[in-house]
């Protein structure tokens, strides 16, 4: 059967009832086929006309002289329109309407299709900046949502649809940038009047559906910082699904929001406050508690805490952040009620000094920086640096130990071909702060930290389980100090109890990178617990395995409490895993230790740990 299709133009009239920084003016066309279906394309010319005297003719964020924000039309400027309540065509790509400045007034033009002839009940989303839709780097991607989980999440589509991201994570703190790619804003309206081959649509305001905080910024000398390299703005939503048909963000779609934008200026330039200049950046407005603003200046990591901000839709903000600190790390983070030493327990050594003790930060892995060739295999040089955790198989060497054997002390070191009955220690109970008559087995933690002045044990069940049963968790990853990633989870206290809104969004499945949140700011704030996601060595072996996270099968952390019956309770996360369980003593995996006593006095510091941060 023949498809028949019919082709009607109508011109539109777009009448904007202009408000400071909110306006706007958006159109799209799509003249992509769909499966048979008739498709209606409708030739869209939308003039733009301002209503007060002092609105500027266009839409483009600049700041003026005086650091204030003027809102304009530019010329070229796009908006995207899309024919909302299922009549729109899921087509490859939205439509724009594309702004000509005709005799000194904003004219849009374009085309729109749609399923059905519109009518004067049809209804049209608009959303501006239409380019933000478009090319590579494009922050408005349609998403479709999944089924096959309880928890409701959304994933990209190649097809138009009703359902937006707007992503927000990246951004290069200019006013100019955020115009062209973040100033989101939003209406829907209903033809006015159809008249034959004429649309006229009236917009009124368009609603700006983000908020924007100009920051300045002074160190602890309170002089404005200049120099910046980079600034992260942390448990602020940097990224979220928005319903072109309601005008609402999406509820209870926890896996799809980021919490962090990274502000990174342009090419050859840095940040500065000096002589009043701001750096701006948008977000999704809210209401947000732990809010981290972290600026790096050279080898300095300068932040501000924040309990409780409030962030209302459409406003811009300004504040001054004074006197920021460098941060240090500290003997622990709360989380649950348990005093969590902020790094694994490990074994370094390094130009013939050897390190028994806390990790010197939370993302801290074994084999932090590594080349691979192309088979993913450990190599001594390359072209670039990754962790052990996109290797294929690394190897566990005595100089770079994280995982540890229960009650194994004496021979702590030895992976291979042990086969005496001196791999774990056989006694069951709890081994914290234990340590045998002959010193050989027990709390490896304890034995290596007792006569310091900060000193941990391995944790118990209990304390492992509140992570499991109670605590909040995202998958999360960190940079570390070789610029190289480290995935895990990032856990916070849960103190609701109501345990059905403990936030849990693991297991991820594998090589599903876009539901990890950046939290290095978070975790240098000293503000949740970061457990990397380190595998496991089987016994008499040194070769890791489950650390790979490109492995299809999945990866995932196995930490170890202090207690066993003929095997040792463990808790088990990640891509494939979430647990509870009892594993062989003769597994080597990660302890995270808990505090037991900090005097407050420093103890030495590592030498080759001095520049970690």
């Amino acid at each position: 059967m023949k498809i028949m299709k019919k082709n009607v133009l109508f011109p539109v009239a777009c009448f904007l009832m202009a408000a400071p920084l909110l306006t706007s003016c958006h159109d799209d066309v799509d003249s992509s086929t769909a499966e048979n279906t008739t498709i209606h394309t409708y030739s869209l010319v939308a003039d733009g006309t301002n209503a007060l005297q002092q609105e500027p003719a266009t839409r483009a964020l600049k700041e003026d002289a005086d650091h204030k924000i003027k809102s304009e039309w530019g010329e070229q400027d796009d908006i995207l329109a899309y024919v909302v309540g299922g009549d729109g065509l899921q087509a490859d790509n939205y439509s724009y309407i594309t702004n000509r400045n005709l005799n000194g007034s904003s004219r849009f033009d374009g085309d729109i299709a749609s399923k059905k002839p519109l009518t004067t009940n049809s209804e049209i989303a608009f959303l501006y900046p239409g380019k933000a839709a478009q090319g590579d780097k494009r922050t408005i991607t349609p998403v479709e949502e999944v089924k096959e989980r309880s928890s409701l999440y959304h994933q990209a589509s190649n097809k138009t649809q009703d359902r937006v991201e707007l992503n927000l994570t990246k951004q290069d703190g200019t006013a100019e940038t955020i115009g062209e790619r973040f100033d989101f804003q939003w209406t829907k309206q209903k033809p006015k009047k159809i008249d034959g081959k004429k649309i006229d649509v009236n917009l009124g305001e368009l609603k700006r559906i983000v908020s924007i905080w100009g920051l300045r910024f002074t160190g602890e000398n309170n002089r404005p910082l200049e120099n910046i390299d980079s600034i992260y703005i942390s448990n602020v939503k940097g990224s979220d699904i928005f319903d072109l048909n309601s005008g609402e963000y999406i509820d209870n779609n926890e896996e799809d929001e980021v919490m962090n934008i990274i502000l990174k200026p342009k090419t050859g330039t840095k940040f500065s406050s000096k002589d009043g200049k701001y750096t701006y950046v948008a977000f999704i407005p809210g209401t947000y508690t732990d809010v981290v603003v972290t600026a790096y200046v050279g080898g300095k990591v300068l932040q501000r805490s924040y309990n409780s901000l409030n962030f209302e839709t459409g406003r811009i903000y300004r504040s001054d952040i004074l006197k920021m600190e460098d941060t240090k790390q500290k003997a622990f983070v709360n989380v649950q009620d348990v005093q969590w030493a902020t790094g694994n327990f490990i074994h370094y050594e390094e130009n013939g000094q050897e390190y028994w003790g806390i990790a010197p930060a939370q993302w801290w892995i074994s084999k932090r920086a590594i080349y691979v060739n192309n088979q993913r295999k450990e190599v001594a040089t390359g072209d670039k640096l990754v962790s052990s955790q996109f290797a294929s198989g690394p190897v566990q060497t005595k100089e770079d130990v994280d995982l540890f054997r229960y009650g194994s002390i004496a021979k702590a070191l030895k992976f291979t071909g042990i086969g005496d009955g001196g791999d774990y220690w056989s006694q069951t109970g709890d081994i914290s702060q234990q340590i045998s008559s002959d010193g050989k087995y027990g709390d490896i933690v304890w034995y290596y930290t007792r006569d310091k002045h900060r000193q941990y044990r391995m944790p118990n069940k209990t304390e492992l389980e509140k992570l499991f049963n109670e605590a909040n968790v995202i998958p999360a990853y960190c940079y570390t100090d070789k610029g190289t990633v480290v995935y895990g989870g990032f856990f916070t206290t849960h103190r609701s109890t109501d345990a059905a809104r403990q936030k849990k969004l693991f297991p991820t499945k594998a090589k599903k990178f876009d539901k990890y949140t950046n939290v290095t700011a978070l975790v240098r704030a000293n503000k949740g617990l970061f457990l990397p996601v380190t595998g496991r060595r089987l016994a008499r072996q040194d070769e890791i395995g489950f650390r790979d996270m490109l492995y299809t099968g999945g990866a995932f952390g196995q930490y170890m409490s202090s207690e066993s019956l003929v095997m040792c309770y463990d808790f088990f996360f990640g891509p494939s895993e979430w647990n509870f369980d009892r594993a062989p003593k003769g597994q080597a995996c990660p302890i995270r230790p808990v505090l037991v006593h900090d005097d407050e006095q420093e103890d030495p510091v590592y030498a080759p740990f001095a520049n970690i941060k």
